[in-house]
């Protein structure tokens, strides 16, 4: 086990001193750096709402903001990971409970994603690709259910989820829909799609 697999099951049982200005620092953190992923210090601590020298006091160093971020990001996707298949014996009923679970941390998941930082570090892109992996042995074995194309790409498969995932996670801020029923939108549109029938495209079929 990894130092930072270590940390990720370890933070569970620490209690910060700074727990509500931490989480709310993190939280804006994290949606700072999905749109700007070079942003400062003092670009985080604009959109928290609090002072520079507050953030440097409760989280440190930049690199340390991304470090935290990257470990609440992957602490989330696991437990509601773990908490959505309980229950389900089949893959593709495990597969879109996660999807639905993930909503909610849709913005931390992008982060893990997308941020350039954090694929680059060596402690933390072992854990995301680790996570990925188990990811994608999901969708193969829904494939092999027959639940899902074959032919389509893990990696396609993984971004459309990533693109799924954050847009019902900003549909819920913009037009305030429900977490539940942004889940179903997220299940439906990557699963289902948004037209019955797609005309003048052929797929290929097993």
């Amino acid at each position: 086990m990894t130092e930072v697999h270590q940390i990720i099951h370890a933070s569970i049982m620490l209690v910060s001193l700074n727990i509500t200005t931490r989480d709310k620092l993190l939280e804006a953190a994290v949606r700072v750096l999905n749109v700007q992923p070079r942003a400062s210090l003092a670009d985080v601590a604009q959109a928290a709402g609090v002072k520079r020298v507050t953030l440097h006091r409760v989280i440190g160093l930049r690199e340390d903001l991304l470090r935290d971020v990257a470990l609440r990001a992957l602490e989330q996707r696991e437990q509601a990971s773990a908490a959505a298949i309980k229950g389900k014996r089949k893959a593709f009923e495990q597969l879109k409970a996660i999807v639905g679970a993930l909503v909610p941390c849709a913005n931390s998941c992008h982060f893990l994603w997308t941020n350039p930082e954090v694929l680059s570090d060596p402690e933390i892109a072992p854990e995301i690709k680790r996570h990925d992996a188990q990811l994608a042995n999901l969708i193969d074995r829904a494939k092999g259910e027959g639940e899902i194309l074959s032919s389509i790409p893990n990696s396609w498969i993984i971004t459309s989820l990533d693109a799924v995932l954050y847009a019902a996670a900003n549909t819920v801020e913009a037009d305030g829909i429900s977490i539940n029923e942004a889940s179903s939108l997220a299940i439906q549109s990557l699963f289902g799609g948004i037209s019955k029938r797609v005309k003048g495209l052929q797929l290929a079929h097993d």
